[in-house]
Formats: C-alpha cells, sequence, structure tokens
C-alpha cells in the first residue's frame, strides 16, 4: 500500500510544471525503454549559435562563449548580459548533433546521478562531441569520499558518513578512477587524464574550477574523444 501510494504521489507531482523540472523521485522499477526511446529519439535540436563549448549542470555558474546547460527553465532566474542558456534533461538524448562539441565542463554535477544515468550522460556526451573533443569533469571521487567520511569503519562512523557525504547533498554515487576510468573507455573515449585542481594541457578547460575548498575530496579528470 505505502509503495502503491508513493508511486501515485510522484505521478501527481510529475505532472505539476515546476516540480516537473525536478525531476522529483524517479521510478526505476516502472522505467520503459522502449516507451523512453521514442519519446526522446526525434528531439528538437536546439540552436548552438556556433559554440563548440558546453558547460554542463551549470547552476548558477555561467560561463561566456560557452553553451551553459542545466534542468532550470530560462524563466526561473535572471540570466547575466550575453549569457546562452538552455534547460536541457542530461540523463536523456541531449538535444545536439553527432560530432559537435569540442570541448565541455562540468563541476560536481555526477555524483548527482544514480551509476545508470551517468552512463546515459557520457555516452551523450562521446555521441556529440567531435574525435579529438575534450571533456573536463570535477566531482567528488570515491578515493576523497573515503579518507574524508571514513576515517574508520565502525557503525557510526559510516552512519553519519551517509548522511554527510550522500543524503545531505543529494549524492547519489561516488566514482574511482578506475570505475570512471573502466566506464569511459567501454564508451569509447580514448583517453582518461587525471588532472591536478584547476590544471589542463588546454588553456580553454584551465580553471574552470570553482571549489577549491575540496581540493583532495573531487576528482579532476579529461575525457578525450
Amino acid at each position: 500500500m505505502i509503495k502503491t501510494r508513493s508511486f501515485l504521489l510522484f505521478k501527481l507531482l510529475d505532472k505539476l510544471p515546476l516540480v516537473k523540472d525536478l525531476e522529483f523521485g524517479q521510478n526505476y522499477s516502472s522505467f520503459n525503454s522502449q516507451k523512453f526511446i521514442g519519446k526522446t529519439n526525434n528531439i528538437k535540436l536546439l540552436n548552438d549559435q556556433g559554440i563548440k563549448r558546453i558547460n554542463y549542470a551549470c547552476g548558477g555558474k555561467y560561463l561566456q562563449d560557452w553553451l551553459n546547460v542545466d534542468f532550470h527553465r530560462k524563466n526561473s532566474f535572471i540570466l547575466p548580459d550575453n549569457t546562452i542558456y538552455y534547460a536541457v534533461d542530461l540523463t536523456s538524448k541531449h538535444p545536439f548533433p553527432d560530432n559537435h562539441f569540442e570541448f565541455g565542463f562540468a563541476e560536481d554535477f555526477i555524483e548527482h546521478l544514480q551509476q545508470v544515468d551517468s552512463i546515459i550522460f557520457l555516452s551523450e556526451c562521446f555521441r556529440t562531441f567531435k574525435t579529438g573533443g575534450v571533456l573536463r569533469l570535477a566531482f567528488p571521487g570515491l578515493e576523497g569520499v573515503l579518507q574524508k567520511h571514513y576515517p574508520t569503519c565502525d557503525y557510526e562512523t559510516v552512519v553519519v558518513a551517509k548522511e554527510e557525504a550522500y543524503t545531505a547533498w543529494g549524492h547519489l554515487h561516488f566514482y574511482s578512477r578506475e570505475e570512471l576510468t573502466t566506464v569511459a573507455k567501454h564508451i569509447g573515449f580514448s583517453e582518461v587524464n587525471f588532472r591536478e585542481y584547476g590544471v589542463s594541457n588546454y588553456p580553454v578547460l584551465a580553471g574552470l574550477e570553482t571549489r577549491e575548498e575540496q581540493v583532495g575530496l573531487n576528482t579532476y579528470v579529461e575525457l578525450v574523444k
């Protein structure tokens, strides 16, 4: 009965415009792949305005001369002048053509996705990037999370860590370096290069991170198609 009530509540909330944009309470038990593909496969492409750089899940951190995308509706906040922003569901088919972008960036995003959705996101990045295109990710890595939140593994420590590392921030999955390498290589990325905070061999990707206080916690990596 409780499960049925929860499902009906999510279905009702999903019909509300503002709540729907928050992707409230995804119910994977009712997921139908063919229905989802049919709904999203012919998605209308957005006007890239000739820009080949994309800033994923930007929040309020907009980059000039980049496409800035997140799930928030454009009319729900005030954009800085000359900012290009689109509302995009990054766990679905991205509204951009194949072999398109040269550079991409996402800071503190993929830890908010279930593993299954992060694989969709990374696969769509791969599809929409040109050969040689580079996606830079900055996110709390499993190695840093264990070091910071799990100094010991007694019961009280691991339960507190569940709150402090996961539930308090809406974090769902932390990639380790090994796991991310496995996934990225399987998708088809030719290189997986781990970097330091703000450091890149590509000038356009250097100095993009904004959370210096998370050095030691975050992983910084560049995936090359």
